[in-house]
């Protein structure tokens, strides 16, 4: 999709690269049968990735539909899409789907995909956004409109409409951009992929020509992370994040991370390495769903507190994995207290979503402001509850590792 692949590092090869196996000759011998390959270059991150994403483009899934008039429609999914179906030859990594689903797939999230031309002070660059609400609502990550003074939307039609900028929120980076047309919302999966799992990624990449609608880039890649803070910047520090191994590029950032079920579960924010040894960052859809939503309701995010300070819960494993938030300390008086959680419960869910770590929670209830009632699922000795919290205004003296971000 982006420069050649050697054939060996491919899961197919045209006619003239191969002959047909010799009788007798298993052509897909059994992975311990298989000599081992250098590992050196760009393949030390990105290999496996590779793979998965030249089995989209031997199954004919790097698509450029054609111009619609229509706009699409967005409740096209189907009913459950496997990433499983097709053997690959690396390690660790899970097969993909066969053509008609992952197509179907990128159908119905193509209509609430833009491509964004942003006019900067040194030209154009590229970028990409998705509807968050149905009407003109789209949104991006400031990385994506950086310094820009004025963003020109182009849609999965090739229409062509100027955006006006709604607001940013500083903490997180999420920017929402307003367009006087009407566009449907994708659909958003708060649960989020699990590690180990293979999610897709769909970018548009706008046509030199005006006239011209833009093209749908599929990427597929293995979650490397999932639910932990990444420490690789202010934002991937703060909350959790997913890691996958895929290599897209500067102009994809802000294009929808998708699930089994084609729906968003995360949105590109950066991206490490170049070419085939990316590594790419995706913002949970809960987090960048309700930021969105804070900054058209209200203009910025005012995040409420539970009231408690708390770490990371690891498993006894090797290596050890977070699997919750330890409670260190309570406020006296605070929500937290007033619903029972004690020093020493390990939370491990909000409103019936899983959490992995501290970050995991700080993400949950970043969007939730004072007055709110969350239901927070705790561990107490093996034993599981449920606490119904109210939450309160965030404590400015809170630390910076605690659940009021």
């Amino acid at each position: 999709m982006r420069g050649w692949i050697p054939p060996d590092d491919r899961l197919w090869r045209h006619p003239s690269e191969s002959s047909l196996p010799e009788p007798g000759i298993d052509p897909h011998p059994p992975a311990h049968d298989r000599p081992a390959r250098d590992r050196s270059g760009p393949w030390l991150v990105g290999g496996a990735t590779a793979c998965v994403i030249v089995a989209l483009v031997a199954a004919g899934l790097v698509v450029a539909t054609t111009n619609r008039s229509d706009g699409g429609s967005a409740s096209t999914l189907p009913s459950q899409a496997s990433l499983t179906d097709v053997p690959t030859t690396e390690p660790g990594i899970g097969p993909v789907a066969s053509s008609p689903i992952v197509a179907s797939m990128v159908e119905a999230i193509r209509p609430s995909t833009v491509a964004l031309l942003i006019d900067t002070a040194t030209g154009t660059v590229l970028g990409t956004g998705l509807v968050a609400e149905a009407g003109g609502i789209i949104v991006t990550t400031s990385q994506a409109v950086p310094s820009s003074r004025s963003v020109t939307v182009v849609e999965a039609d090739g229409n062509r409409v100027d955006a006006s900028k709604a607001g940013t929120d500083p903490t997180t980076g999420i920017s929402v951009l307003n367009i006087g047309d009407d566009l449907p919302s994708a659909k958003w999966d708060f649960s989020g992929p699990s590690r180990g799992s293979t999610a897709m990624a769909v970018a548009l990449e706008p046509s030199p020509r005006s006239d011209q609608p833009p093209t749908s880039v599929v990427y597929a890649g293995k979650v490397v992370a999932a639910g932990v803070a990444l420490d690789l910047d202010h934002v991937s520090s703060t909350f959790a994040a997913f890691g996958v191994e895929a290599p897209l590029s500067s102009s994809d950032i802000g294009c929808p991370l998708l699930d089994a079920g084609g729906q968003v579960v995360g949105v590109l924010e950066r991206i490490g390495g170049t070419g085939l040894a990316s590594a790419s960052t995706f913002l949970p859809a809960e987090l960048v769903w309700g930021v969105a939503d804070e900054l058209i309701s209200d203009g910025s995010v005012d995040p409420g507190s539970m009231g408690i300070t708390a770490t990371d819960a690891m498993a006894p494993s090797t290596p050890p994995t977070p699997v919750g938030a330890i409670v260190s300390s309570v406020t006296p008086g605070g929500p937290a207290d007033d619903a029972g959680i004690e020093d020493g419960d390990i939370v491990t869910g909000i409103d019936g979503y899983r959490v992995r770590s501290l970050a995991e929670l700080d993400t949950r209830l970043y969007t939730d402001p004072a007055g709110s009632q969350v239901t927070v699922t705790i561990n107490r000795e093996g034993t599981t509850l449920s606490r119904q919290v109210d939450l309160t205004d965030s404590d400015p003296d809170a630390p910076e590792h605690s659940s009021s971000p």
